[in-house]
C-alpha cells in the first residue's frame, strides 16, 4: 500500500513539524508514494552529489514528460516527500520538492531542507499557495 494523506486522520492540522529531523526522515521507494496525493511545494537548491553522499543513490523514474532522478522520503506514516530533478533538461538548478498535504507549508519546506542534513541546501522558491 502506498503512502497517502489521510484526510480523516490529520485533517487541516497536518503533522507535528517537530517530528521532522534528520533522525526521523527515512528513505522509501518512490513506488510506495501515491503521486496523486503530492503537490509542488518548493524549489530546493541542493547539490545532487551531496544528497547522494548523505542518502545514497537516487531512483530513476519516468513519466509522460521526462526521465527524473528522485529521492523519496517519509517522515511519518501517511506523509511523503519527493525531491525530483529532470535528468536531461532541468528547468532550474536543484530539485523540485513535492509533499503530501500534511506537509504543505512554508515552515515544513524549511524543516524538510534542514532534515536532509546537507549543509548547503536551501529553499530558493516556495509555492505561493503554501504561504497562505
Amino acid at each position: 500500500m502506498g503512502l497517502y494523506f489521510d484526510h480523516c486522520h490529520r485533517g487541516a492540522i497536518g503533522m507535528d513539524l517537530r517530528e521532522l529531523n534528520h533522525m526521523g526522515l527515512k528513505r522509501v521507494p518512490e513506488r510506495d508514494v501515491r503521486l496523486g496525493d503530492m503537490a509542488y511545494l518548493a524549489q530546493v537548491d541542493v547539490d545532487r552529489a551531496a544528497l547522494e553522499e548523505r542518502w545514497g543513490g537516487p531512483e530513476s523514474v519516468f513519466d509522460g514528460l521526462a526521465e527524473w532522478i528522485c529521492f523519496a522520503f517519509s517522515p511519518v506514516e501517511g506523509e511523503a516527500i519527493l525531491l525530483q530533478q529532470e535528468v536531461f533538461h532541468p528547468p532550474a538548478p536543484g530539485f523540485i520538492l513535492s509533499v503530501t498535504k500534511g506537509l504543505f507549508s512554508v515552515d515544513a519546506a524549511n524543516r524538510i531542507v534542514e532534515a536532509l542534513g546537507v549543509v548547503e541546501a536551501r529553499v530558493s522558491q516556495v509555492n505561493m499557495d503554501a504561504a497562505q
